[in-house]
């Protein structure tokens, strides 16, 4: 299972060895969407193309990322991926998508398959059993430059790598981590119908949300009754960890401002996760 180039269905590796997986044909970087984008220097439109990014955009995914980092102002709030994993995304053990402007790479956002690796985010929630283990991916690292943030791309790129992955049936389950008060690449994965099942230490012991989805049986939860929902304050680290440490089906599922201070929801679901 995996994905060379683009995705695994047009490299030669060899199939996956999880029932039911079936090869998808793409052709070489494909182009997956056209778009227009504003630029944040000259205030004027570009078109951008969302394109699958091959082992030889490496560099150009290392500079994006560098120069996201370069103006992150809370260090905190994103860990730098290193080489080596975005090699293996680009391999055989994932994809990623970029947004190209003028031919320049200027967004990505990767999907890592970490198998038997113990930064398998199924370890987090008590995921033991191999099988399922081997179906889990993680949505790992989305930058955009500065130049242009405030398009959306982060949230069009994570749609295509999702169902992307989703055609190959690459995986069931899907992970992700967020530092709290990241409040755009939270929305990121609320838009994807992920849901919050923990808030713990991770990465140099900083805090993370860890987002969870079963794309195959996907867990709903009820929106329409507010009085289900329970709202804690973003900064409100302690409050969260005790409302997810002490309901074991309580899941955060959707975030609001309220006033000049952002809150996470909470509420119960009714189902087994994996």
């Amino acid at each position: 299972m995996g994905f060379n180039k683009t995705i695994m269905a047009n490299s030669n590796a060899a199939p996956s060895n999880i029932p039911g997986v079936k090869a998808v044909a793409l052709p070489s970087n494909p182009t997956l969407e056209g778009c227009e984008v504003i630029s944040r220097s000259d205030g004027k439109s570009h078109q951008c193309s969302i394109n699958v990014l091959n082992i030889n955009d490496i560099d150009a995914v290392l500079n994006v990322q560098d120069e996201t980092v370069r103006h992150i102002k809370d260090s905190s709030i994103y860990y730098p991926d290193t080489r080596e994993v975005f090699e293996s995304s680009l391999s055989n053990d994932g994809l990623i998508i970029g947004c190209h402007v003028n031919s320049r790479l200027v967004g990505f956002r990767s999907i890592w398959f970490p198998r038997a690796r113990p930064e398998n985010l199924g370890l987090d929630i008590g995921m033991q059993d191999p099988s399922q283990l081997s179906q889990v991916a993680h949505l790992e690292r989305a930058c955009v430059i500065p130049e242009f943030t405030g398009n959306r791309l982060q949230m069009r790129m994570t749609r295509h790598a999702i169902n992307l992955a989703r055609q190959d049936n690459s995986f069931r389950y899907l992970f992700s981590t967020v530092a709290p008060m990241n409040y755009a690449s939270m929305q990121d994965k609320f838009s994807a119908d992920m849901l919050i099942l923990k808030l713990v230490k991770k990465y140099e012991d900083y805090y993370r949300y860890i987002f969870f989805q079963n794309v195959m049986k996907p867990i709903q939860v009820n929106l329409e009754n507010p009085s289900s929902i329970i709202f804690a304050n973003g900064d409100d680290i302690d409050t969260q960890v005790n409302l997810l440490q002490k309901n074991k089906l309580m899941a955060g599922c959707l975030q609001q401002r309220n006033k000049d201070v952002m809150q996470v929801g909470y509420t119960k679901i009714e189902c087994t996760l994996f």
